[in-house]
């Protein structure tokens, strides 16, 4: 008999001591008021806001200095495909005029020798 007792005495003490640990890590993890759980979302929400406008208005202006950089390639670009351009109607143009001189010569020697 005193066997049984010391078993009943070592289930119920660890009974005692279980639902003791059970409810204290209940009200450790207890679920906050309906309340205090709004206030939390709307605490997340407005922070979220304020990270969300943060990042647009970060993106925005890169995107600004990214449109502003482009631009000035693009200038530089046109300006020394312009100067390109140019340089090239230059080399045609005394090509040009070399080949009519020299056709010109040419011509004026063949009457001369007629």
């Amino acid at each position: 008999m005193s066997n049984n007792n010391s078993d009943f005495g070592a289930f119920f003490s660890g009974f005692v001591i279980g639902g003791l640990v059970g409810a204290a890590v209940a009200l450790v993890l207890a679920p906050q008021s309906g309340q205090e759980t709004r206030q939390q979302i709307h605490d997340k929400g407005v922070e979220l806001k304020e990270q969300g406008s943060n990042s647009w208005y970060s993106a925005k202006e890169k995107a600004q200095h990214a449109a502003e950089d482009g631009k000035m390639r693009a200038a530089e670009m046109a300006s020394e495909m312009r100067n390109k351009a140019e340089e090239i109607v230059r080399e045609a143009a005394k090509t040009a005029t070399k080949k009519a001189r020299s056709t010109k010569k040419s011509s004026s020697t063949t009457k001369n020798d007629g």
